[in-house]
Order: structure tokens, then sequence, then C-alpha cells
């Protein structure tokens, strides 16, 4: 590493989890470019499944945990005198005592809260920049700004990803979030949708960089041609929940049979509350035969059922709940990648990460019969198919690949410092 290269502490809420992968992909890739990496996490997650990423710097082993207070006062103590304890030589011993002080901070620090939220800062700790990873995770380390236990100088960079900013919620964020908009340096969005909800509860209109998630376009890379082609093979990956849409992807399967078109399949990827809905619905309608479930799939698998499928389908909707829609959907680009196109409602992000009628196409959102006339578009013609799965390909391996987008987060990070 060069002079000039920075270290970056990264904070994340929970660890590792399947689901966040691109969190570790952005982490593997500013540690192949040479810079310093501090991984930290609030929460351990025992993960029956995981990618083959999550071992390429041994980030395992490298994270550090925090300590949660208990609830119990006589127990919450013991942890503390047990952490000082542990830690006694490297402590720097005026924050610590400076998070004990109840004449400056009154409860936050008598009950200890002061002192567990700044663990992780009152040993030897390097940082040029702490990226925090969603919004609630940012305002945690904002309030350690406000209590003067980080430096006021040390840039906190915070990325949004969606579930911390639930449009049906913004007024609510002012509150929720007076620390992160008070303290930090700047925010990044993965799409111009997330960003337009950001702007609403920015109040002090901090720097806002669109930075989408990216991905390993030399890992989705097809390298096998699909072998059996006597099915037209959708699929689905993602969470089993309303915003999803997993059971309009099966409606639309449903309506391509009664179109005669029978030998459409739909493999759905991915589990969650809707789960046993989903069955049922499939067995209501007689679709045993044309669906497929998976559960969980590491990366690996995803890419094998990837490379023996004709088109991907995500028909998002609106959460009815809190009004959220999915904000990029990194697996729209992990598909086209994958040379396959997309097809995706215009809900939330997910316009944002194909090129309409030139990598997949965009459907008004719940509208089934669109997106059922648009696949059998592709069915009548694989020439078509085929030209969108290469122009998919193109598009990710120039906006989405890995390397590019850490060039980018590079350039943010040294605007910032």
């Amino acid at each position: 590493m060069t002079a000039d290269k920075k270290h970056i502490a990264v904070i994340v809420n929970y660890f590792p989890t399947v689901s966040e992968t691109f969190i570790v992909n952005q982490i593997n890739s500013l540690m192949d470019s040479g810079y310093e990496v501090s991984f930290y996490t609030y929460h351990q997650v025992e993960a029956k499944v995981l990618h083959t990423s999550f071992k390429t710097h041994n980030l395992l082993d490298k994270v550090r945990y925090f300590v949660k207070p208990p609830k119990s006062r006589v127990k919450r103590f013991t942890v503390f005198v047990q952490w000082t304890f542990k830690h006694f030589k490297q402590i720097d011993w005026s924050l610590y005592f400076k998070t004990l002080n109840v004449f400056a901070y009154g409860k936050d620090a008598y009950t200890l809260k002061l002192f567990f939220e700044a663990q992780w800062f009152l040993v030897p700790y390097q940082a040029d920049v702490i990226h925090a990873h969603f919004g609630m995770v940012g305002n945690r380390l904002a309030y350690l700004k406000a209590k003067g236990i980080l430096p006021e100088t040390l840039p906190l960079l915070t990325t949004f990803h969606g579930y911390d900013l639930e449009p049906n919620q913004l007024e609510s964020y002012k509150g929720l979030y007076k620390h992160l908009f008070a303290q930090a340096t700047a925010f990044t969005a993965n799409t111009p949708y997330l960003e337009g909800l950001l702007n609403q509860v920015n109040c002090h209109r901090l720097p806002v960089y669109i930075l989408p998630v990216g991905l390993d376009t030399d890992f989705f890379k097809r390298t096998k041609q699909k072998t059996d082609l006597s099915y037209f093979d959708l699929v689905f990956c993602g969470k089993l929940v309303p915003l999803k849409g997993p059971d309009i992807a099966i409606d639309v399967v449903k309506e391509l049979h009664q179109r005669g078109f029978t030998q459409v399949r739909l493999h759905i990827i991915g589990s969650g509350e809707m789960h046993a809905q989903l069955e049922q619905q499939v067995q209501m309608n007689n679709l045993q035969e044309a669906v497929v479930f998976y559960n969980h799939l590491t990366q690996e698998a995803v890419k094998s059922r990837f490379q023996q499928a004709d088109v991907f389908i995500l028909p998002g909707r609106k959460d009815p709940e809190n009004g959220r829609a999915e904000t990029q959907g990194l697996v729209l680009q992990e598909a086209q990648s994958m040379e396959l196109p997309v097809v995706v409602s215009d809900v939330g992000g997910m316009k944002y990460g194909l090129i309409d009628e030139e990598t997949g196409y965009v459907v008004k959102e719940g509208d089934v019969d669109g997106f059922v006339n648009v696949i059998e578009r592709l069915i009548k013609h694989p020439e078509l198919k085929m030209a969108m799965g290469i122009s998919g390909r193109q598009f990710v391996v120039g906006d989405y690949n890995n390397r590019f987008l850490t060039k980018k987060l590079l350039d943010i990070y040294t605007n910032l410092i």
C-alpha cells in the first residue's frame, strides 16, 4: 500500500448475512485495491449458508463485534468491569472517563449507554473515514460525534439502502436521525429513487452521491449454455415478501399457461413470510409441475440456476403497509451479467438498473398482462432474447462491476478527507 492510501472503518448492523453480500463485496474490493479496512458489526448472525466472498479476506476472523450491554444493571456493570480489565493497557483513559461523566451526559453516562456505544473507539483504532451502512448505524456513530467521542473532523459517510427510509415514515426520520443529519459528512444512495427519498429529510442539505451496489462480473459470467431446451424457464430471486411480488410472478406463469405456453416454468429462489401462501397459490392453480421452490442458495448455486434460465423476473410492488419499494435490486444486475433479459415493474429504483427495451423490459406495477406480453415476445423471438442478454452483460460490465464502483467510492472518500 502506498503512502497516500487511506484507512477506512466500515461499520454494519448485522454480519454475516447472505442478503447483504454486497457489503462484503465492497470491502473485498477496497482491500483488493490496497486499502486498509477495519470492519465492525453491532450484531453477530449465525448464517447457515455463506458465499465464498466471505472467505476472500478472512472477514469472519477480522470483524470486531459489539459487546452488548445487558438489561440488568448489575450484569451491565459486571460486563463493564470485565471489558475494562480486558483492555486495561489499551484504553484511552481521557475518553473512557468522558463516557462516565454524569455531570456532562447525565443518564447516558450513569446507565453506561455512552460507554458501551463508544467501546470500539476507547482503544486504539485507525480511520481516515468511517463508512456506515444503513441510516440507523450512521445515527449511532453520529451520536458519538455529537458527544465528542469521535473527532468532529473525522468524516462520516452513511450509505442508505432502502429499508432505512420507508416512504410512509419520512417525517419521523427527521427526529429519529437527528444526530445523523447534524453530524454526518455525506451520504450515498443506490438509485435516484432513493436519493429523492433521502433529500426529503436531508434538512442540512448534505451531499448525496449516487453509488449503486456492484458485483463481480467475472464471477457472474455465463460459462455454460442452457441444456434443457424443452422448457422456457423464468427465474425469480429474492426475499418472499410482498414488495418483491413473487405471487405476481406465479400469476404471470398461470396466464402464460392459459395462453398455451405450457412449456414455461418458474424457479423461485429465496425464503420469507410468503412461502406457505405461495405454495398454496401454486396448488390452487395446479402449477405444481411449473413452479419450483429453492429456498436460500449460495451465489454459486444461484449462478448455476441462472445459466439454466431464459428470463429473470422481478414484478415488485409498493408495500401496502409502509410504501416501500425495491430501491435497486442487485440481483437484476447479476441476472443481466449472466446474459438474462430482465423484466421488472416500474416501482422504486429497479427501472434505473436496466435499459428498457434493450436489456429487458419495465412493466407497469401489477400489470400481469404486461408481463405476459413481453415474455411472450421473448418466447416467440429467441434472437431478441439473445440480443438482450448480450446487451445486458455489456451494460452491467460497464456500469456495475466492482472495480468501476470501487473507484467511484474511493473518489468519494477523497472528496471527504
